[in-house]
């Protein structure tokens, strides 16, 4: 029996990519899995079915605080109080910090910063009620350095970070502890586009050390690691990227690597 076996963990943006590889993997550890998602998670919902596993959905805007909080009104009229929340719902755009239109900046904070926020507070009084919680926020590594053309995704990420490191202080007296993941790139629906090939992305796989893009499981087992099995830890972010955040500069073509010496 792990420490998740019977608790109620949610997870939004469930539907699809990191969100959906999330659910799998806690339902795998025996979570009862509530996915808070604008989109239909049957799909998601179907996968852990499959696996033997208990779900749970809802219809949720994160953006809008109503609709967060009604949601987890609902969870717990019906199936109590969560012990775990996930926060992986989250927007994504490639745009010149020049044409960033007011919209674009504000669906990138309502979503990003905004919904974390209000996710964060309904979820944590209910678990200062039921004796403690934890609380995984995805972050990414935009949220630790800048990214040209990722203006308004690079705030948004930078208030999550900082809301993260905040939560942490404020909640530990509850029993509740706060920590991040920070993505590198992943492939998934929403960065399609990003990863359909030119400059951009391959500059980047350089700078990869360990020389692919993420998948929806990788983050997956550190968010499962983080909610399951982490005690004295609160405030920190896990860099799930490859190395990227670690590497400098990429090795060139021409370059000689340098030798181990034993």
């Amino acid at each position: 029996m792990t420490a998740l076996e019977g608790q109620i963990a949610v997870v939004t943006g469930g539907s699809q990519g990191i969100g959906r590889g999330v659910c799998l993997r806690l339902a795998q550890d025996g979570a009862r899995v509530a996915i808070l998602d604008i989109s239909d998670a049957a799909e998601t919902r179907g996968l852990i079915a499959q696996r033997g596993g208990e779900s749970w959905y809802r219809e949720t805007d994160i953006s809008d605080p109503r609709s967060i909080e009604e949601s987890f009104a609902a969870l717990e009229s019906e199936w109590g109080a969560p012990r775990a929340l996930a926060n992986v719902a989250g927007v994504f755009d490639d745009v010149p910090f020049l044409d960033t239109t007011e919209a674009i900046w504000d669906r990138h904070l309502d979503v990003n910063a905004k919904g974390m926020f209000f996710c964060c507070q309904s979820a944590a009084r209910r678990m200062r009620e039921a004796g403690g919680g934890r609380i995984v926020n995805i972050l990414s590594t935009a949220a630790g350095q800048g990214f040209a053309l990722e203006s308004a995704y690079c705030a948004s990420k930078g208030a999550a970070l900082l809301l993260t490191r905040t939560l942490a202080i404020e909640l530990a007296a509850d029993g509740i502890v706060v920590n991040g993941v920070g993505p590198g790139t992943i492939q998934t629906e929403m960065g399609a586009d990003y990863l359909a090939g030119g400059p951009i992305a391959q500059h980047e796989l350089s700078r990869t050390p360990l020389g692919r893009f993420g998948e929806p499981e990788d983050i997956a087992e550190a968010v499962t690691w983080l909610l399951r099995d982490a005690r004295w830890l609160t405030g920190q972010v896990i860099y799930v990227d490859g190395g990227f955040m670690a590497a400098g500069l990429p090795y060139l073509d021409g370059l000689e690597r340098p030798r181990v010496r034993s």
